[in-house]
């Protein structure tokens, strides 16, 4: 953009405003979908607020996220692209509300806000806005984007789509882009799909509004491949809701633990099978919430005597009424002489019994680790019942499951990009090790991926929605460096 003064009303044209309508359309149909899941305010909460999320909603978060860039895009030297950039900061906070100054105000009207002396005004009111208190570590942070990694959710690249598109529209409002704009818009595609969190020892996992063991049996039989996952589970609903019919009926039913043991590489769908178990179990009524803890060594294993003992009676508790989920929990036995692991595994061990009917754990990891961390000590031999067995996903799966990331997130494949990508997982597949990680490593591909496509589209006016949603052959990486990326670590 040039360094230009002059008013910037010019810039709002009919084709500008069709393009910011469907990019604020597209940003408020985004916050429905994630304030329908208590996750992710959870998941917020856990690590950017200082005070609790009664009355927060991802508008807010969303509208935090959009002042911090920008405040950052506002560094730069072109004052022009500033009155740009703040009329979209006014028009989507008046969007989110559910005002559409599109329909309320012709161009010209719009045109003229810029110049009116209330403009400044109201953009300093909404910037001294204060929509929540942040943690002082997470000043300056997308909270949206670390939110939604911390929760590994599929809706980050939905969410930097989005946000790239604004960006983009603001920059390219004139046609033109100077080399600061360029590296600034550089820095936060990248920011956007590598958000810094701050990570807890534990990750709560709730069950969502209005959810019923439908909705929770339909969620399961979408998932792609796991089919001998998905039928051991079915298997087990359907017993548990035998069992639950023979109670009511005054017959003898069976009560044995649900306490399991998933056995698996990474990215298999272990802990998105735990989830639903925590729901299926809730809506069956063996658990009062159903709720699911994350947790792993770090999360229950302190290094000094006394301290894994309150660690991990603190981490039980939470998972009351719910499951807790343990991650490699095979590390629990492995730390060798004066460990505090062991001190661990006793103690869960003992709340295994004793609150059989409140409490399900689930022992989660590599296979091998698993069946001798189990065969390590009687007690979780007897305590543990259930054997989940996941499966590396087939190559087709995985290609599958990248187009699933591709749709969710609003892009489209040419016929050469898919091509490609599917070259580059049957070579991975066919190099890989027990590390190897499917699903993950599908989600980190096309996250790669719409960043080189964000960068090579950043210089391409007019923005359309056509440029925006489309990955092209050149945005999916050389072949077999992608391929050597992907394996870098999975060496056995």
């Amino acid at each position: 953009m040039k360094n230009n003064s002059d008013s910037s009303a010019e810039l709002i044209s009919q084709e500008f405003m069709h393009m910011l309508n469907l990019l604020a359309v597209r940003a408020s149909s985004f916050c429905k979908q994630l304030n329908g899941d208590n996750r992710f305010i959870q998941s917020v909460n856990e690590y950017a607020l200082k005070g609790g999320t009664d009355g927060v909603k991802t508008e807010h978060i969303f509208m935090a996220d959009f002042i911090t860039f920008i405040n950052g895009f506002i560094q730069l030297p072109d004052k022009k692209a500033h009155s740009v950039a703040h009329f979209t900061l006014i028009y989507f906070y008046e969007f989110l509300q559910g005002k559409d100054l599109n329909k309320k105000y012709s161009l010209n009207e719009l045109r003229t806000l810029t110049l009116s002396v209330q403009f400044n005004k109201n953009v300093k009111l909404i910037k001294d806005t204060p929509f929540f208190p942040i943690l002082n570590e997470m000043e300056g942070e997308f909270m949206v984007a670390a939110g939604l990694a911390k929760m590994k959710s599929e809706y980050l690249p939905v969410y930097a789509a989005i946000m790239n598109g604004i960006l983009s529209l603001i920059v390219k409002s004139d046609g033109e882009i100077s080399a600061e704009e360029k590296a600034f818009m550089h820095g936060i595609i990248h920011k956007l799909n590598n958000p810094n969190i701050i990570e807890g020892s534990s990750e709560l996992q709730g069950i969502p509004e209005n959810d019923t063991l439908e909705l929770a049996l339909d969620e399961l039989n979408s998932l792609i491949g796991m089919e001998e996952i998905k039928k051991s589970v079915l298997d087990l609903t359907n017993f548990l809701k035998v069992q639950r019919i023979r109670e009511e009926k005054g017959l003898k039913a069976s009560k044995n633990a649900l306490h399991s043991v998933f056995m698996g590489p990474p990215g298999t769908g272990k802990t998105t099978i735990a989830r639903l178990l925590g729901r299926i179990y809730k809506h069956l009524g063996y658990l009062e919430k159903g709720h699911v803890i994350e947790t792993d060594r770090a999360g229950l294993v302190a290094g000094y005597v006394g301290q894994t003992a309150i660690k991990t009676k603190e981490i039980i508790e939470k998972a009351h009424g719910g499951v807790l989920f343990i991650d490699e929990a095979y590390s629990l036995s492995t730390g060798g002489f004066n460990d505090y692991g062991q001190e661990a595994v006793e103690i869960l061990l003992k709340r295994m019994e004793d609150k059989r009917g409140d409490l399900v754990v689930v022992a989660a990891g590599y296979p091998d680790e698993m069946e001798d961390f189990i065969q390590s000590n009687p007690g979780l031999q007897s305590r543990f019942n259930r054997y989940f067995k996941f499966d590396h996903f087939s190559p087709e799966a995985l290609l599958n499951i990248f187009k699933m990331y591709v749709s969710k997130a609003d892009f489209k494949l040419t016929e050469d990009a898919e091509e490609k990508v599917t070259e580059i997982i049957d070579r991975v597949y066919e190099k890989r090790h027990k590390s190897f990680g499917n699903a993950r490593t599908m989600r980190n591909l096309f996250e790669n991926i719409i960043e080189k496509q964000a960068n090579r589209i950043v210089e391409i006016t007019p923005v359309t929605n056509e440029l925006l949603m489309t990955i092209t052959e050149e945005d999916v990486p050389e072949v077999l460096k992608a391929v050597n990326s992907i394996n870098l670590f999975n060496e056995g």
